[in-house]
């Protein structure tokens, strides 16, 4: 979630730390145990099962707000489509209920699993300086496994760091269908080598606190995402990026279909990365495709969560609803 005017507090966060470049010992946070995609789709009830019980521990966890918790929507069996949302970074599955709504009422089954350490009730947590590249990593996994079980036909779409996810299952997965939206790799404005040591030297300090929008600081919209981000956690969106180009680089995608989702009007992360990762994965034959959304007002990032931006409704999801229908 990066709300109009915020790109030059990000680039803040991220560029000063390089006066410090001369810093030794830059170490990263120990990784949890990687998540590991079975060749086997689950069982309806398996995968349904797993789950509720995610959102019976999320609902029943003092910590966790109402809007922060996982949302699922099924036909009570398994039906030939199913969708996965992924939220961006600091909001919750909340900013993609009625998108959820709309692909369920279209007879999709329809997962929005919430990212790790999101949600909270403490909009002014720290906790998620804590984020790690394999946290994301399984989340996305895990995600994409779930909703193998929900549905034979697998569509994957995500908004920022839910679309740097989307962007690692079509890199990594037999996806059926990806569609990441304003995917986050890199921030608008700045040469890639220069974010991506910023980034290092940023993790190798301190961790602190950034608003998104530093007049309105915790008063931002909306009420249920976070206003800010502890430094840290952004680095670790860069780095993971830096894994997504760094496998691309490697081998082909694994995605069957790949619609990339930029804004005209966008004002936070750099569309030319997502499109420099389509474009290496076209020149090995992946025959992907950008949809560039235009006309739709003022310049901002986040073009789904319909609190802050109620045109989504009509000027967002008809296009995301007919790419999946398609």
């Amino acid at each position: 979630m990066m709300p109009p005017l915020t790109r030059r507090a990000f680039a803040t966060s991220l560029a000063l730390p390089l006066v410090a470049l001369a810093i030794p010992g830059c170490t990263l946070k120990e990784r949890p145990e990687r998540f590991v995609v079975s060749e086997l789709a689950p069982a309806y009830d398996i995968a349904v099962d797993t789950i509720q019980k995610k959102i019976a521990a999320e609902a029943a966890d003092a910590l966790i707000r109402p809007e922060g918790v996982s949302l699922l929507f099924t036909h009570g069996k398994r039906v030939r489509s199913s969708v996965l949302l992924f939220h961006g970074f600091t909001n919750v599955p909340r900013q993609f209920e009625e998108l959820a709504r709309a692909y369920f009422a279209a007879g999709c089954n329809v997962y929005t699993p919430r990212l790790p350490r999101h949600g909270l009730k403490d909009r002014m947590t720290n906790d998620l300086a804590g984020l790690t590249v394999t946290e994301i990593q399984n989340a996305a996994d895990e995600g994409y496994s779930l909703a193998r079980g929900l549905g034979a036909r697998v569509t994957v779409l995500g908004l920022s760091l839910g679309g740097a996810m989307a962007l690692w299952l079509t890199q990594t997965q037999p996806v059926d269908l990806t569609v990441p939206i304003a995917p986050f790799l890199m921030p608008l404005g700045y040469a890639e080598p220069v974010i991506n040591a910023a980034a290092h030297v940023a993790y190798a300090l301190p961790s602190f606190y950034c608003f998104w929008d530093s007049k309105l600081k915790e008063h931002a919209l909306p009420n249920y995402a976070y206003p800010g981000y502890p430094t840290h956690a952004m680095a670790e969106l860069v780095f993971f990026g830096e894994e997504i180009a760094k496998l691309a680089a490697a081998d082909r995608p694994r995605a069957k279909d790949c619609t990339l989702v930029t804004n005209s009007g966008e004002n936070a992360v750099s569309n030319d990365a997502a499109r420099r990762l389509l474009a290496r994965w076209n020149a090995r034959g992946a025959n992907y495709t950008e949809l560039v959304l235009t006309d739709i007002g003022l310049p901002r990032h986040d073009i789904v969560d319909p609190v802050t931006f109620p045109a989504a409704r009509t000027l967002v999801y008809p296009v995301l609803e007919k790419i999946v229908a398609n």
